[in-house]
C-alpha cells in the first residue's frame, strides 16, 4: 500500500510539556486505521496534526507524498468527538461547507451526504432536536459533501448506542472498500482490533510496539516471564516488565492441539461480546486472556459462559516491553 501520511522526528509540546514524540510512523492508504491509548495518551493530538490544524513543535508530516500544508486540507475530512453544530436545521448544517468554498449544487450535494451516512430523521429537522448518533452523522455528513480522500474522526463511537455503533463500523468499512482512507481514534482496543486493518497503540505521546490488550506486567527470568499466576514462554532471553499478546494471534480450542505453540493454558469463557463479524471471548486461565476469533467460529466451537477452553499461542506472538 501506498503511504498516505509519513511522519519523520515528529515531536508536539504543549507549555514545555511534550505530549507527542514520534520517531518514524507511516499511515497508509486506502485502509481503515486506528489510534487506541489511555486519556492523554496523544490520540487527539495527532489527529489535530494530521488533519493540519496544528503545526508540530519541531519534525515532519508529509500528506500524499508532499507537504502537509493548506492546499490539502480540501483533501481531508474531520470530524471531532464532539461536533460543533450551528442553529438551524441538518441539512443547513452539511450545506454549510458547501457555501464556504461556494461550491454549486448545495443543496443536492447535502442531501445525497446525508443519504450516505444513513440519516433517517428529516433532514429539515432543528439540530437541538437530533440525538447524539444523529448530530454525529450530521457531521460526518458535512464532511462527506466536500467528497475527502481521507477522513479523520476523533472518537466517533463515544456517543452511539449499540445499533448506531454496528451502522458506522459498516459504514466504514465500505467507505474504504471503495477507496476513502479512515483514521479514527477509540477507547475500545478490541473493537478496533477487530474493525482496523492497522491499529496504532500510544502510550505516553509514543507508539508502542504491543497490542494495549493481554498486557501483563511481571519479571522476566532467561527465556520465561513470569506474572505471578502464570508462566508466559518468550521467543528469547529478553529484559523488561512488561509482556503483551495480541488477541488475533490467540489459538482458542476445545482441546489441547498437537502443535509447536510452547503456551497453553486450560482455562474457562468468563465472557463474550460480538464485535461486528467477530466475537471477543474472554477466558480466565490463570491471567484473564482475550482473544478474537470469528462468529463462524465460535458457532461451531459451541461457546458459553463457563465452558472449559484452551487458550494457545506462539512465543514469538508475545511482546516485552
Amino acid at each position: 500500500m501506498s503511504a498516505l501520511y509519513r511522519i519523520e522526528g515528529l515531536e508536539h509540546r504543549y507549555h514545555g510539556r511534550t505530549v507527542l514524540a514520534i520517531e518514524h510512523l507511516i499511515v497508509e492508504a486506502n485502509r481503515l486505521t486506528a489510534l487506541v491509548g489511555a486519556n492523554g495518551s496523544g490520540k487527539s493530538t495527532l489527529l489535530r496534526l494530521l488533519a493540519g490544524l496544528e503545526r508540530p513543535t519541531s519534525g515532519t508530516i508529509r500528506f500524499a507524498g508532499g507537504h502537509l500544508n493548506r492546499r490539502c486540507r480540501r483533501r481531508i475530512g474531520w470530524v471531532m468527538q464532539q461536533p460543533y453544530l450551528l442553529r438551524g436545521s441538518a441539512l443547513d448544517n452539511v450545506m454549510l461547507g458547501l457555501k464556504f468554498h461556494r461550491l454549486s449544487r448545495r443543496r443536492q450535494r447535502a442531501l445525497k451526504a446525508l443519504e450516505q451516512v444513513g440519516f433517517a430523521a428529516d433532514p429539515h429537522c432543528p439540530v437541538e432536536r437530533l440525538s447524539g448518533g444523529e448530530r454525529q452523522r450530521v457531521a460526518l455528513a458535512r464532511c462527506l459533501a466536500l467528497e475527502p480522500e481521507v477522513l479523520l474522526l476523533d472518537e466517533p463511537f463515544t456517543h452511539l448506542d449499540g445499533a448506531s455503533c454496528r451502522q458506522l463500523e459498516t459504514w466504514l468499512d465500505q467507505w474504504v472498500r471503495q477507496g476513502g482512507s479512515v483514521v479514527f481514534s477509540d477507547h475500545d482496543p478490541d473493537r478496533s482490533l477487530a474493525l482496523a486493518g492497522r491499529v496504532i497503540a500510544l502510550a505516553a505521546g509514543r507508539p508502542v510496539d504491543a497490542p494495549l490488550v493481554n498486557v501483563f506486567t511481571g519479571r522476566c527470568l532467561g527465556q520465561r516471564f513470569h506474572t505471578g499466576r502464570i508462566e508466559i514462554v518468550l521467543p528469547g532471553p529478553c529484559r523488561g516488565g512488561h509482556v503483551a499478546v495480541d488477541p488475533r494471534d490467540i489459538v482458542l480450542s476445545l482441546s489441547s492441539l498437537p502443535s509447536s505453540m510452547r503456551n497453553r493454558f486450560l482455562g474457562k469463557v468468563v465472557g463474550l461480546r460480538v464485535l461486528g463479524d467477530c466475537v471477543r471471548v474472554s477466558v480466565e486461565a490463570g491471567e484473564k486472556f482475550e482473544a478474537l476469533i470469528t462468529r463462524a467460529s465460535c458457532r461451531e466451537m459451541g461457546l458459553t459462559l463457563g465452558q472449559p477452553l484452551w487458550v494457545q499461542f506462539k512465543s514469538t506472538a508475545v511482546r516485552v516491553f
